[in-house]
């Protein structure tokens, strides 16, 4: 053997001795659930120097080197930032790198031993240099024994060694104080009211502005890189503009589902070590939307990780799990890691601003959702099943885009596309399904179906936070039947044989609509009998879709009220006349209240809660097989019997 050679072979046994004794401290510490040795920021100097610890390819936890540059003390309420230089591992060429959060961060004490100092957190957008702000292990460390509440209701945890208990029954939720209708009930009388072309609510548009709004003089928490696949190209555009606001960055498609048939990457995650991956899984199946970071410390069956809030919601119940990192991806904007997300190890309990904790073991409930979407004439027959995270901030959000792109990618029709939709949210709780039936029509093609997303988007939402409880959805389910057509009909003409009506009579109406493409078609609507009181009053009816006149509804005074509100949503393809009749109704406590004698309505003008006036109105309708568009009043005269 040359002299190189042996210099080689103990350079090699001297790195792996490093190395082992580095796991060796890990595990000890690990193994004792004691604070590690540690070190605290007013105890750092410049110059200092010491290594840190992530995943950069597979599951694999490797080092990197660092030198303190300097402690900002203070820099958050009640906690200093340290700020160290990066090395190793290419970081000289990527800088610090999205998913990096909550890397540990060790240096070299008097006495030679390695002493924790904190985790990697934060760093400046466009920074060429690799320099990132560390989070004290001792503003961490609290989290870890945070006392944590009763399961919030109506959320689950499955315990270990059962894993169909529902886990924990939820104590009833306090009672909401009542406010303003428009911030108790978002979205709800947009359940039926959705423009017909709209793009719907959350879903931004995506422009040229730097992603999450980065900001280069100002050091930001590390975004959290999010994973994607089985995603259409143009939704995981859309889910850039979608989660970069929440705090994620770089949305890219990982390489290979961790479920796949074949897949080289094992879907078993490895146990939880410092330095280790981690991912949080927002949606899971044969679609996977989750966020990578880096755990920081494991305390017996605890963890804390991040260094930084995920989004300061407090306590929370999310799934964790491993991830391998497939590549890491070098950008002037933001270099991040691809991953892919494993099995569940644990779940996220606490969400706070120096860190994220959890447990290992307890998993996570999440709901179930399948859209099943067929081509009419032997086209596409396909079913999708996903499991989408149980919590308010996301759920809603991951409703729509999945079934956005089961749409997008299950027959895609370049123009003129339209779906017949069956929804359906199951409810626990006792309460009754939610089912919504409706034809959409797009003349840009299934890309454009946005009003099916729109809808479950609000249902969703609504449930979460209407005000007075949050219902837990039990499963989602849609179904989907995409043909090539424009089956619309535009309003052009309302008519009546006289605008005189007598006591007694059902006024027929003819309305005329203009079909694309087709000749015009008479749809006759006949009105109900007008009774002897409305003689010489004057009556207005509208007519048009059934979406565009909702049922005027008393403010609601309980969650049940809510849900009723819901299943009136009426379809797109309902023709409906709707007739105004004369005089006020006061609305309130979930009640119409109708001819009033004059004192109450004195004493209802000056009441506290929260009153609504409306006008009494019948309706008679038919469905039409066609997508309604636009809308006619006429108005009658009744004249009494001669």
């Amino acid at each position: 053997m040359t002299t190189r050679s042996r210099l080689r072979l103990v350079a090699a046994l001297l790195f792996a001795s490093a190395l082992l004794a580095a796991t060796a401290f890990a595990t000890t510490a690990f193994a004792a659930g004691g604070m590690p040795p540690n070190i605290d920021s007013l105890d750092l100097r410049p110059g200092m120097k010491g290594y840190g610890l992530t995943v950069m390819r597979g599951q694999k936890i490797e080092r990197f080197q660092i030198e303190v540059i300097g402690v900002l003390y203070n820099k958050l309420p009640g906690q200093d930032m340290i700020l160290v230089r990066c090395a190793g591992l290419n970081l000289e060429h990527t800088g610090v790198i999205a998913g990096m959060s909550g890397s540990p961060v060790f240096v070299t004490g008097a006495n030679g031993k390695d002493l924790l100092v904190g985790a990697v957190s934060y760093a400046f957008p466009f920074n060429k240099d690799p320099v990132a702000g560390v989070t004290p292990i001792k503003s961490m460390w609290p989290e870890l024994d945070r006392p944590l509440r009763p399961v919030p209701a109506p959320q689950r945890l499955l315990m270990p060694g059962d894993p169909l208990n529902p886990g924990e029954v939820p104590k009833p939720g306090k009672r909401v104080r009542r406010r303003r209708r428009a911030q108790l009930f978002p979205g709800l009388d947009e359940l039926s009211s959705a423009p017909s072309m709209s793009t719907p609510s959350g879903v931004a548009s995506v422009g040229m502005s730097l992603p999450g709004g980065l900001d280069p003089s100002r050091m930001q928490p590390i975004a959290m890189p999010l994973s994607a696949s089985g995603f259409h190209p143009d939704l995981v555009k859309e889910m850039q503009a979608s989660f970069s606001p929440l705090g994620f960055g770089a949305v890219q498609a990982a390489a290979v589902g961790a479920s796949a048939a074949g897949s080289a990457i094992s879907p078993i995650s490895e146990p939880f070590q410092p330095g280790s991956a981690i991912s949080l899984s927002l949606v899971r199946g044969d679609m996977n939307v989750a966020g990578i970071g880096t755990v920081t410390w494991v305390r017996g069956n605890k963890y804390i990780a991040f260094g930084h809030p995920f989004r300061g919601i407090g306590q929370v119940h999310l799934p964790v799990g491993g991830a391998h990192i497939v590549w890491v991806t070098a950008s002037q904007v933001n270099s991040f890691k691809m991953g892919v997300p494993l099995s569940d190890l644990g779940v996220l309990d606490q969400d706070r601003l120096p860190a994220i904790a959890g447990r290992i073991g307890p998993k996570a409930a999440m709901i179930p959702m399948s859209v099943h979407v067929r081509g009419k004439g032997g086209g596409t027959d396909k079913t999708w099943n996903v499991e989408i995270v149980d919590q308010p901030k996301f759920f809603p959000l991951a409703v729509s885009l999945v079934l956005g792109n089961a749409l997008r990618v299950s027959e895609p029709i370049a123009q003129d596309a339209w779906a017949t939709m069956k929804l359906t949210f199951e409810l626990e709780g006792g309460y009754k399904p939610l089912v919504f039936t409706d034809k959409f029509v797009s003349i840009g093609g299934t890309g454009g179906l946005y009003q099916v997303r729109g809808l479950a988007m609000r249902v969703a939402r609504v449930l979460v936070t209407n005000g007075f409880k949050r219902i837990r959805t039990k499963s989602v389910r849609a179904e989907f039947q995409i043909e090539h057509g424009r089956p619309m009909a535009f309003l052009e003409a309302v008519k009546v044989d006289s605008d005189e009506v007598r006591v007694g009579q059902r006024p027929k109406l003819r309305l005329s609509f203009l079909r694309p493409n087709n000749k015009s078609e008479t749809v006759t609507l006949t009105l109900p009998k007008i009774p002897p009181e409305l003689a010489g009053e004057k009556l207005t009816v509208w007519v048009g879709p059934a979406s565009g006149k909702p049922f005027e509804r008393a403010p609601p005074k309980d969650v049940n009220d809510v849900l009723d509100a819901m299943r009136d949503y009426r379809a797109r393809n309902r023709l409906v006349a709707v007739l105004s009749l004369p005089g006020r109704s006061w609305m309130m406590r979930g009640e119409r209240l109708v001819d009033l004698p004059a004192g109450v309505l004195s004493e209802l003008n000056g009441h506290r809660r929260k009153i609504q006036l409306g006008r009494t109105s019948v309706r008679v309708g038919k469905d039409l097989p066609w997508a309604i568009e636009g809308s006619g009043t006429v108005l009658l005269q009744v004249i009494d019997e001669p």
